[in-house]
This record gives structure tokens, sequence and C-alpha cells, in this order.
């Protein structure tokens, strides 16, 4: 009897410290255009220096390996996550291992062949491939990565054609490795990554891509510079400049329908230039070297319809917003 009772004690034991010992993990994704916070509808300067507004950025990573303590190898099954540019925090749950100091995290940028193979209808609601909106039934594959925005074709600082670059098929399968070392605590462990956005874009012509959901050779380059533009990198926490400041502030004081004034208020020292422009851009105010603080008073009376004033920097882009006239 007291040994039966000392195996029940050791087997209650193990399992116990096999519960203590599991890790819950999260992943952190900071995304950046250039030095600047990501933030979709937001425009920036690309490396052509043309001003581009993304207004959708989303992507699946899968397989994902950890690599801790010296190495060692963990495999987070039926790890697929559907990442949207807006979201930084992911839940890769929790992990029958200990970690002390983590390493590297490795990751496929898109659908593995034997997944891809399936079908959104193939899984539960709530799963990361169960939405159909980041699946193509035109290619039969889900789309390993979207980005759709506007793009700047005249040189007037405002976006006036539309992109749109979904990236499909097997072949566009990506392996990815970042070193991002830090401490587990108190069994949680927070793997922080940077996903620089404008890198997918480099040496792509955005005013040629018009729609395409495909294989096609622009999308490959795009999906070709998550490792050779490096997309993503260690966590980056110092020497970051944010040009997309969310103290930065734009108001529209629209008490005078037809001739609203904009306040504005930006932290930094630089001038700045406005751009003022309808939809349609029949309707065109540009003025230089504002101060970062100040109100403009629009003197002509505005016809109907939406608006958008634009702020830059020498530095790039520094926010913009819509607004609406209605007499």
């Amino acid at each position: 009897m007291v040994k039966q009772l000392l195996l029940s004690l050791l087997i209650g034991g193990s399992y116990f410290s096999t519960l203590v010992a599991q890790t819950s993990v999260e992943l952190s994704i900071q995304h950046k255009f250039d030095n600047s916070n990501f933030a979709t509808e937001q425009p920036y300067v690309d490396e052509n220096n043309r001003i581009v507004l993304i207004n959708k950025l989303q992507y699946h990573i899968s397989n994902i390996e950890l690599l801790h303590d010296r190495g060692i190898s963990t495999v987070l099954n039926d790890s697929y996550i559907l990442v949207d540019g807006e979201q930084e925090t992911y839940n890769l749950g929790t992990i029958p291992e200990n970690i002390q100091e983590f390493e590297q995290i490795n990751f496929n940028l898109g659908i593995d062949a034997f997944a891809n193979s399936s079908t959104p209808a193939s899984y539960h609601t709530g799963h990361a491939l169960a939405d159909m909106s980041a699946y193509s039934t035109q290619e039969q594959s889900y789309i390993f990565i979207t980005i759709e925005g506007m793009v700047d074709t005249d040189n007037n600082n405002i976006p006036d054609k539309a992109f749109s670059l979904r990236a499909t098929g097997d072949q566009l399968l990506r392996e990815v490795s970042v070193q991002s070392p830090s401490n587990s605590e108190n069994n949680a462990l927070k793997i922080q990554v940077t996903a620089n956005v404008a890198n997918w874009l480099k040496d792509i012509d955005l005013e040629q891509v018009g729609a395409q959901e495909n294989s096609s050779f622009t999308n490959e380059q795009l999906c070709d510079n998550t490792n050779d533009k490096s997309v993503f990198s260690k966590f980056a926490t110092t020497n970051i400049t944010t040009l997309v400041s969310p103290q930065n502030h734009i108001h529209i004081d629209s008490r005078l329908f037809n001739a609203p004034t904009i306040h504005y208020k930006f932290y930094t020292t630089e001038l700045l230039d406005m751009t003022i422009t309808n939809a349609s851009g029949s309707y065109f105010i540009q003025r230089f070297d504002l101060e970062p603080d100040g109100d403009f008073y629009i003197s002509d009376n505005l016809a109907s319809g939406l608006y958008i004033v634009v702020f830059t920097s020498p530095k790039g882009i520094r926010q913009c917003k819509r607004f609406v006239v209605r007499n």
C-alpha cells in the first residue's frame, strides 16, 4: 500500500511538474513603413518619391518553429496565423517546454502545399484557414500576401490609381528566420519582430500593377522581397523616427459649411507643406513652409463633396484627413 501511494505521488508530481513547465507564447509584430509606424489609410512616400496609401495589408504565416535554450527546437503544430496590418499581437498557445532563453523564430510566409490543397470549408469557424476572404477561388490557393491601395501617378501628392497585389500559389511560399533574443518570464514568452511593409514593395512599379491575384512575376517579386529586402527583423526599440505620430492632430471645423477651417498641430520642428484636393482632383490648393502648429482658413466657397488634406515634411508624409462639404 505504501509503495502504491509513493508511486501515485511520484506520478502525480511528474504530471504537476509537466503542467508547471508549460510556457504560453505570444507573437508581437510591429508593422513599419520605412521608419514610420504603419497604419492603413495613411499615406507614405515610396522609394520613387511617390505618395502611397495602403488600405489593406494581410498575410499568412505557418509552420512556426521556436529555437530556444541553445538551439532546442519546438515546432508549433497546426500553427497558421492570418496576420492583419492593423493587429499587433497573436496568441500562439501553450507549449510543453519551460523556455528560459528564446533565440529565434522560423516560419513560412504563406501556406504549406498540403494545407494549400484544402479550402476554407475544411476548417471550423475561427480557424485562420477558414477565412474565405483570404482564399482565391480562381487560383485554387490561399492568398499568401495581400497589399492593396492607391499610388500617386501625377506628382500632386494625392494617390489616384488603385493597385492590388494578391500573391497565390505553392511556388510563392517563403521560409523566414528572425533572431529575436528574449527571456521567458513567469512561464510566458513574448516574441517581438518588426515587419517593414515598404521593403515588400521594393523594385515594384505600383503604377503598372493594376489588380493581380496570381503567381505572376510581380507577385513573385513581392514574395522574394520578404527575404531579399529583409522585411522581417528583430523588434526595433531604439532609433526609430515616428513620422506618423498618434499625437499629431488635424481638426476640420465645418461650422462655416462651404469654407471650413483646418486646425493642425504636429510634434516636429520641421516646416510642413499642405495640399488640399477633392476626390476628382478638380480642386487644388497647396501651401508651403507652414509652421507645425497653426490654422488654415479656406477662403473659397467649396462645392459639396469629399476632400482630403495632406501634410508633408522633408522626411516624408506626416498625416492626412478626409472631410466632407455639404451645401
